[in-house]
């Protein structure tokens, strides 16, 4: 229903409303530019034949003119000299011990891997004399400070083990009975 509604709106006195539009003055359009002076002397006969004469002085002296182009000499790159280090040579071989099949072989210098971090963690934490933050740094090649504030900010997990009479303690008890 409320397409028959618009559609009497839009059909309402189509045939006038277009007479009238028909019946406008054409808009007037915007002046154009005045083009710059070039475009009239551009089609003046001197100029055309001007552009197309050829000079002979010109002509002797490109005739003069040899061009001749070599590749340079192809060099073969070998192992000394000067070059950039590459990131192989920034790493360094894991010190793992007997978990070495559980992590990575290189790491770059200045890093360490998981595996590495728990085990100077852990000799830290059995013998802080001999493992100090100097020693660590220099056998893991990090910087000092970072070693101390892994030292400082992380510890690592302490396995109790409860004794035997403990446990038969804890199985003989019996719970209360409530009544």
């Amino acid at each position: 229903m409320g397409g028959r509604v618009t559609r009497v709106f839009r059909n309402f006195n189509v045939e006038n409303r277009a007479r009238r539009e028909i019946s406008k003055e054409k808009p007037t359009p915007a002046p154009r530019h005045r083009t710059a002076k070039l475009d009239t002397t551009a089609d003046s006969p001197e100029i055309k034949e001007e552009v197309l004469r050829k000079d002979d002085r010109l002509l002797t002296l490109l005739k003069d003119v040899y061009v001749e182009s070599r590749d340079p000499p192809v060099r073969v790159k070998d192992g000394g000299g000067e070059h950039l280090p590459s990131k192989q040579e920034e790493k360094r071989l894991t010190k793992l011990g007997h978990l070495e099949a559980l992590d990575v072989k290189k790491v770059p210098k200045g890093k360490i891997s998981l595996v590495e971090a728990l085990t100077l963690l852990n000799n830290h934490k059995l013998q802080p004399q001999i493992w100090t933050a100097e020693k660590i740094a220099a056998e893991y090649s990090l910087e000092l400070k970072e070693v101390n504030s892994l030292l400082e900010f992380f510890i690592p997990f302490t396995v109790l083990e409860f004794p035997k009479e403990t446990k038969k303690s804890i199985a003989n008890h019996k719970p209360k009975k409530l009544t």
